[in-house]
């Protein structure tokens, strides 16, 4: 027979006399169309929280980073900026240590950034991300995150009070039996005060509530370091997922007394997870679609017993093995197929109204489903791209339709004379 005939009584099989499609068929559809979209929600949420992470961490860092050697300060920068912008980049010294914000009698951890503002390009743009005042980094002014200035009770124009440990520290003193005493020198380190410019929201709620942006001025003063020392020296260069080109030239010209790191090795434990849990997560969630391929047998069987008779009948026809085993593992392919195209439409379409489905759920439960405290975006990410579709689509066609091969090789191997015989 040929491929059309076995085609025929494949989709023949799959449906009673007097209805467009059986029960049992369309529940096989919807146990695969279910496996599939859930597949494809969870990766795609797992590649957009992936590609938005770093999206976000190369907003708010810097491509490679330049520390000296021994862990202290650069006392010259110069050189080594010289030398990365011989390479084609772009690099500006930055002091980034943490300080105590006080707030009426409470005191706040805060990371304090200084950069250059003239080469604000080449460390944190956050003039692109500005929410209220104006951007300044003028000698006493500051730029704050957000969710900082909400949790301080802050807004453009108000003044703020700032300790710095170094000078805390130094208020403190031991002697040679480890006994601490206050400094002898008898001199008091008075905090520094700071007019907020303007705030700014990055989209990443750690660092849009613990950073603080000021002139590397500023910040050298406030950390009592020499005006033109840095901590670092923040690089940025034309692509940064493709540098090994201008590590490896700034980690040669600069072997002797400091430290080259990449965003990617700054970052690589957080990388690492986030890669793992989306292959444990597609792992994992193979096994829905692995059910309903076991749901397919199940109902495959069932054809195999309503249908005994007419499987002897075409045998006793001529009909071979392998041409009815051939039916049945049809049929399998067509609910596979048919399965796997509803959940990409289904699940295509719960990542398009993702937020729209969250904000309905909030509003019903009255639970935050993706807090952004712990999530650090607003919204929740999700990207689709080719590549999870076509294996995603590939597993669940090749699960459905070698969950037919046992009912298929079942009903292979009947005896016409006994089929024709069947009750």
């Amino acid at each position: 027979m040929s491929i059309s005939t076995e085609l025929f009584l494949a989709w023949r099989y799959l449906k009673p006399k007097r209805s467009a499609v059986s029960m049992i068929s369309l529940l096989s559809v919807t146990g695969v169309t279910l496996g599939v979209a859930v597949l494809i929600v969870v990766i795609a949420v797992m590649t957009g929280f992936t590609d938005e992470m770093k999206e976000k961490i190369l907003d708010t860092m810097a491509h490679i980073q330049i520390f000296d050697k021994y862990g202290h300060w650069i006392a010259k920068p110069d050189e080594a900026i010289a030398l990365a912008e011989k390479g084609d980049c772009k690099a500006s010294p930055v002091i980034s240590k943490a300080a105590l914000v006080q707030k009426g009698r409470s005191l706040f951890p805060k990371e304090v950034i200084g950069i250059d503002p003239e080469k604000m390009s080449e460390t944190v743009p956050i003039g692109q991300f500005l929410i209220s005042g104006y951007f300044s980094l003028e000698k006493g002014k500051i730029m704050i995150g957000d969710a900082a200035a909400r949790e301080l009770g802050l807004i453009p124009g108000d003044r703020l009070i700032m300790h710095s440990p170094e000078k805390i520290a130094k208020m403190v003193e031991y002697d040679a039996d480890g006994k601490i005493n206050f400094s002898s020198t008898k001199r008091i380190y008075l905090p520094s005060e700071y007019e907020v410019a303007g705030t700014f929201s990055m989209g990443k709620h750690d660092f849009d509530s613990s950073v603080i942006v000021m002139g590397i001025d500023d910040a050298a003063d406030l950390f009592e370091m020499p005006w033109g020392s840095a901590t670092s020296i923040f690089v940025r260069v034309q692509d940064p997922f493709h540098l090994d080109g201008e590590l490896a030239f700034l980690r040669k010209g600069l072997s002797g007394n400091f430290r080259v790191y990449s965003w990617q090795e700054m970052n690589s434990q957080f990388l690492g997870v986030l890669a793992v849990e989306k292959n444990m997560m597609f792992f994992l969630l193979v096994f829905i679609v692995l059910v309903a391929a076991f749901s397919i047998s199940n109902t495959l069987i069932t054809v195999v017993l309503q249908k005994t008779r007419e499987i002897g009948l075409i045998k006793a026809l001529g009909g071979s093995s392998s041409m009815i085993m051939r039916v049945f593992v049809m049929q399998g392919l067509i609910v596979g197929l048919a399965g796997t195209f509803c959940g990409v439409l289904l699940g295509s379409s719960v990542i398009h109204w993702r937020n729209e489905i969250l904000k309905a759920m909030r509003i019903l439960t009255g639970l935050e489903i993706f807090p952004a405290k712990f999530y650090y975006f607003s919204q929740l990410p999700a990207s689709l791209n080719a590549g999870d579709l076509i294996t995603i689509s590939a597993v669940s066609v090749l699960l459905c339709t070698v969950g037919a091969f046992v009912p298929a090789f079942r009903a292979a191997m009947l005896d016409p004379a006994k089929a024709l015989r069947y009750e």
